[in-house]
């Protein structure tokens, strides 16, 4: 589950990351551009706008990777545990039947104590 969080956490911060990058690269170049006078400030503001439409389709794109790896992985993690619970209680089970049969054993081996026959005095009759 730790796995799981810290995947995930670093998905949302790959998205942020990519979002930052992208918008700061997009208005370098735009002003770049601007500079060089490739083009008008509309157009640069235009070209900004597609290369942060396209960031955030790629940062869409990232994301659901991430969450369809985040669902394996989880799916994987239950699997593994779900197999760690059935053979920690088929251990369980033999380890209970094997007491069960050392208590059994011990029983049998005890001496029984004897009952104490009490007799029956019969008085004579004179």
């Amino acid at each position: 589950m730790k796995e799981m969080k810290t995947l995930a956490k670093k998905a949302v911060l790959m998205g942020l990351g990519l979002g930052i990058v992208t918008k700061q690269k997009a208005k370098q170049t735009a002003l770049t551009l601007l500079k060089a006078g490739q083009g008008s400030e509309k157009e640069m503001k235009e070209l900004a706008n597609k290369i942060m439409t396209e960031a955030k389709k790629k940062e869409r794109f990232v994301k659901a990777l991430v969450e369809g790896e985040v669902k394996v992985v989880k799916a994987k993690a239950e699997n593994a545990v779900k197999k760690l619970k059935t053979n920690y209680e088929k251990q369980l089970k033999a380890l209970q039947q094997r007491v069960k049969a050392a208590e059994a054993k011990a029983m049998a081996s005890k001496p029984k104590k004897k009952k104490a026959v009490k007799k029956k005095v019969v008085k004579k009759k004179k």
